[in-house]
């Protein structure tokens, strides 16, 4: 071989060494240090992404604890009403039975250590939020007797902000006084233990600030009354058959004692006088328009069932309170499925 023959031999013999060794140093290199590292990580396809456990809708870290509750305010009510819906925002499964359970549990243990109005804030929540079975019971039994110790007794609790005190000036009535409150002379008078609608200047009355509004469930065969964000009053309805029973809003026209009955399209023998004991109506009637009431009944069995002609039949007893505390013009009355 000559000369020339051997420098060209050890040209290509020392490009290949080179070639090899920069080969070797880029799949040989040790995995880089993830500290600093500013980049996404971009994980193998055949690896499947974490899954992270979340705490339920409305959760929040206290003290290294996990508390669970549900929205403090009702504005809030959209979003729990869309994931129970299973709409946009929707909580992970069984979060927001979670919350509701909570607020259940928390407003029942308030109101046995008698944080009254405390309670009665959580315990609208859980009612807000659907809780229904037996906790649901107590919820709305407890909702009940509390509100008989606060908002509707004579007390005036010092952290109630729906209670009110006021003096009574020169030229007041009970009538004047509920349009001023929104509520009705019945519940101005009944609150402060008044046989008579007389009052004096000076007097100092026990009020709430009204209206009391009302919301029916056809569904669960139940009314609620609702004095802001609280519920006061729950109580057990029968609506009409056949899906008569109108939903939306409404708003009380007019209410009557002892209501005369005579049925549209029924003969004139159908009528009844006002108070009369076979009188269909019962004791009350609170007018919503179009013929449409809430109303008593002589048939107690009736209560809980799909009967009337589209009206809302509540107990004697539950409608003459309710009608003690609805005033026409001012309270609503909103019909749900």
């Amino acid at each position: 071989m000559t000369t020339t023959g051997r420098i060209i031999v050890l040209v290509v013999a020392a490009s290949a060494l080179v070639t090899l060794t920069l080969i070797g140093m880029h799949y040989l290199r040790p995995p880089p240090s993830t500290g600093g590292r500013t980049g996404p990580e971009v994980l193998p396809p055949d690896k499947p992404p974490v899954e992270i456990e979340t705490p339920p809708l409305g959760s929040e870290k206290v003290s290294g604890t996990l508390s669970r509750r549900v929205p403090d305010t009702f504005s809030d009510q959209g979003d729990v009403k869309a994931s129970l819906a299973g709409g946009p925002g929707a909580a992970p499964a069984g979060g927001v039975a979670a919350a509701t359970e909570a607020a259940a549990d928390d407003g029942l243990a308030l109101a046995a250590s008698g944080r009254i109005i405390q309670a009665q804030v959580r315990l609208s929540q859980a009612l807000r939020a659907g809780i229904d079975g037996p906790k649901g019971k107590a919820v709305r039994e407890a909702l009940g007797n509390l509100a008989g110790r606060a908002q509707l007794s004579g007390a005036r609790l010092p952290d109630d902000p729906y209670s009110k005190s006021y003096q009574v000036v020169k030229g007041d009535s009970v009538t004047r006084i509920g349009a001023k409150f929104l509520i009705p002379s019945e519940l101005v008078m009944k609150l402060n233990g008044l046989a008579s609608p007389a009052i004096n200047a000076g007097q100092t009355l026990k009020l709430i600030q009204g209206p009391v509004n009302v919301e029916i469930f056809k569904g669960r065969h139940e009314l609620q009354a609702w004095l802001g964000d609280i519920c006061i009053r729950v109580y057990p309805a029968a609506v009409g058959k056949g899906n008569s029973t109108p939903e939306g809003s409404f708003v009380v026209k007019s209410k009557m004692k002892n209501p005369p009955y005579q049925p549209q399209h029924k003969a004139k023998s159908e009528f009844r006088e006002g108070g009369a004991a076979d009188n269909p109506l019962g004791s009350r009637w609170i007018d919503l328009g179009d013929h449409y009431g809430i109303h008593g009944t002589i048939d107690p069995a009736s209560i809980g069932h799909d009967v009337s002609e589209g009206c809302i039949r509540l107990h004697n007893k539950d409608v003459e309170e309710l009608w003690d505390m609805l005033a026409p013009g001012a309270a609503k009355v909103t019909i749900r499925p």
